[in-house]
């Protein structure tokens, strides 16, 4: 049993590790999400007991080996998430054209994320489409100045404008 405790132990510690790197790489980091991963994971590893019963809540039993599998499946998920903080980077440079598709994609996810999308009751989807297309046009846009720049190119983009 002391080995499961120090692996748990030795995923927290490379956890907060990778925590502190993305904290001075990105300097904003969400810590609330990864709290609800830890908390809802662990929950769940909960709901399955074995192992030495630690407490008990009614018929709820909160054991040592399920605690234990809870906290290092967190654990490795939370660091992952962080760990793909520090190494993924908008900038990053992929070649071929696998690389160029990844990071378009990596492009256009720090577009979404770059800005909160104002959600209304009743208005979810309306608020995500206005987002995505907001993206659209302003990357369209951008390629158009950065290629030939001719003005059926421009009227092409502003055609697209007042269609939404």
């Amino acid at each position: 049993m002391n080995k499961e405790i120090l692996l748990t132990a030795i995923i927290w510690l490379f956890t907060l590790i990778f925590f502190v790197l993305a904290c001075v790489k990105c300097r904003r980091v969400r810590v609330l999400p990864s709290l609800f991963i830890v908390l809802f994971v662990t929950f769940f590893s909960l709901l399955s007991p074995s192992g030495e019963v630690l407490l008990t809540f009614g018929s709820f039993r909160i054991t040592l080996d399920s605690l234990l599998l809870g906290l290092r499946r967190s654990g490795i998920l939370v660091g992952m998430v962080f760990l793909s903080r520090i190494v993924v980077s908008p900038n990053m440079k992929l070649h071929g054209k696998l690389g160029n598709k990844l990071t378009e994609v990596f492009s256009y996810l720090n577009l979404l994320t770059e800005k909160k999308i104002a959600l209304k009751r009743g208005h979810i989807i309306e608020a995500i489409d206005d987002r995505l297309c907001e993206i659209w046009f302003s990357v369209d846009e951008e390629q158009t100045r950065g290629t030939q720049g001719n003005s059926h190119d421009f009227a092409l983009v502003e055609s697209k404008i007042q269609q939404k």
